[in-house]
Formats: C-alpha cells, structure tokens, sequence
C-alpha cells in the first residue's frame, strides 16, 4: 500500500508499524507515535494502525526517566511490516551494532518505510539509508550530525519527510509528524480529529526551523525580540553586532538595548555569547569536532578567545571538560 495514499476504504489491511526502542529513549517521544495512531483507530472506528514495540535482543527497556517498559519482541526476528520507526534520544552510540544496521538494511531493502524519531537518525544515517536525503535531529546534536553525515542534507526543520524516510528533532515535532504521517495516509478529516481529541489545536509544519529556545512566549507580547533571538540563533558562526541586529528589527541602537534588556534582564551581546558558549558546551559534549573546530562554528576567531570565554562561564577549559565527560 502507498504510504502517500489517502483512500479510507473499509478493504484495506491495517498498517503495521514496528517501533524499535532501544534503552534511555524518551517516554514522550514513544508516546508522541503511538498515541496519535491509537486515536486515527478511534476516530475511524477500525483499525487502521497496528503497532508492535521491539528490542534489540528481546526484553524490557529503560526510558532516560528511568521507567521501565516490558518488551517481547526481538528485532532480530522481525520478517515484514509497512513501516519501521526508531524511538532513541541518548547514548546513541552504544546502541547501535553491526546486528542492528543489518535488520534496518534489510527492511529498507524490502521496500519498508523508515522512519526515526529525537535521535534515531543516527541508526539510519549509520546504516547509510539517508543518504542523498534530507534529514533532522534535535538541535544539541545538529553540527555533529551535519560533521559526521556529509551526504546526508542535514537541516534545522521540526521533521523531515523525504521519499520512504522520516526523521523528527525531538519529542514534541514528533506529536507533529505522526499527525502529518497519518493525514498522508488516511487523509485530513482522520488526522485532524486525531488533533482536536487531544485538544490539539495548532499542528506545526515540519519545515519550521527548531528553537534552541523557547520563544513562543515571546512572539504575541514581543515579536521583534522574539525575531532577533531566532536571528541570534542562526548566526552562530558570524555573529552580528548590536548594531546590526537593532537594524535588522527597525529599531534606534538605543530603542533596543532598552527593550531587549527589559524582555531579557541582560543586554544583547551578553546573551548573544551565553547563546554561542552553551552551543559549544553541547558540541564538546557530543561531537567529534576538535577545539578549534567548535570555536570557529560558535564565532570565537581563535581557539584561545573561546577557552577563556569558556573558562570564565564554566570554570573549566574546553579540554578540561570534555575529558570530564570521557571519563
């Protein structure tokens, strides 16, 4: 069956799904799938959806809270389904083994769409089945995905559709996709009760650029600040001085010092560098990018000027703290 097809025809077979989760994912992104197509079931008043959660292995996972949830089924037998989704969120890493990719080469080869929810595009990138596609993953580990994946057209977007592949940035642009993927493939009256039942009233498109904060509290009572953070975030590498962003929003240099130290309770450059270090922060964190590499990407000009602005933040040199974490 067609994964864009909108037919509602009582004749078609179920679509079964297989979710693979692996060990400290995210309850809420597990929850952000499979809810929505337990509510397309209830809306429509038959089962549209099936769903079966896997394990590598066989046997109960552990969430990042900590919850425990039982598991039965094993990866490595599953033969067939419609459609594979990977729910990861952190220390990807460790999950992913040569027996994993091989399962995930396979369904894909068989023509499964393949889908990755938070981190799970790390299994898929890693399998080599973005390739030449567009993809997403939480913002914290854009850069070292872009760095690790050169033939993968890394972007900034909630989620990502592209061909028989889907990846989502976190748990909430999950809840998103999954109404998204169920409008493609049941039409828009199911997707849109399954929103309305979760009094779910604004669905966001999956071309909408991730926030490395929140700013929506910002947009009603102060767009303009909202606008500049948003800019803030997407010149890390070339960041812009005061000046300029007072330019970009129409507003005296003066206007805005005032207005952005009364939104924020800091002036703009002050945040601009906490914005720039806490990003070099992650990527010591969870990239393979050397020092210099990461300075350069967070706008400090030398490896020296990003250390003691680093230091000076967090009492720590780059090197210091990225050995703590290896350790």
């Amino acid at each position: 069956m067609s994964f864009l097809g909108n037919s509602t025809q009582d004749t078609r077979s179920p679509y079964e799904v297989a979710i693979l989760v692996v060990p400290k994912y995210s309850q809420l992104s597990l929850s952000a799938l499979v809810e929505p197509l337990r509510m397309a079931n209830t809306m429509a008043g038959r089962k549209l959806y099936t769903w079966t959660l896997f394990s590598p292995g066989g046997g109960p996972v552990r969430s990042s809270s900590d919850l425990s949830l039982a598991i039965e089924n094993d990866i490595y037998e599953l033969a067939v389904c419609d459609a594979l989704f990977v729910v990861a969120s952190y220390d990807v890493f460790s999950q992913i083994t040569p027996r994993v990719l091989a399962v995930l080469r396979r369904l894909a080869r068989a023509g499964t769409f393949m889908g990755a929810l938070d981190a799970g595009g790390y299994f898929l990138a890693e399998a080599g089945l973005l390739d030449g596609c567009r993809a997403t993953t939480h913002w914290d580990g854009l850069e070292d995905f872009r760095h690790r994946y050169r033939r993968i057209e890394t972007v900034s977007d909630r989620y990502v559709f592209d061909g028989q592949r889907a990846t989502t940035s976190g748990s909430l642009p999950s809840f998103d996709f999954t109404l998204e993927f169920i409008r493609r493939r049941d039409g828009l009256a199911i997707a849109g009760a399954v929103s309305g039942n979760f009094i779910y009233d604004h669905p966001r498109p999956g071309s909408e650029p991730q926030s490395v904060i929140s700013i929506s509290h910002l947009r009603d009572r102060n767009p303009k600040i909202a606008a500049v953070l948003k800019l803030m975030e997407t010149r890390m590498q070339d960041p812009l001085d005061t000046p300029e962003l007072a330019l970009a929003v129409g507003w005296s240099e003066r206007t805005f010092l005032r207005r952005f130290r009364k939104a924020m309770n800091m002036t703009p450059q002050v945040y601009y560098r906490a914005l720039r270090l806490d990003a070099g922060k992650r990527l010591l964190e969870n990239s393979g990018l050397s020092i210099e590499e990461i300075a350069i990407a967070c706008g400090f000009k030398t490896r020296g000027a990003f250390t003691r602005a680093f230091r000076k933040k967090y009492g720590r040199t780059p090197s210091d703290h990225r050995n703590e974490r290896e350790a």
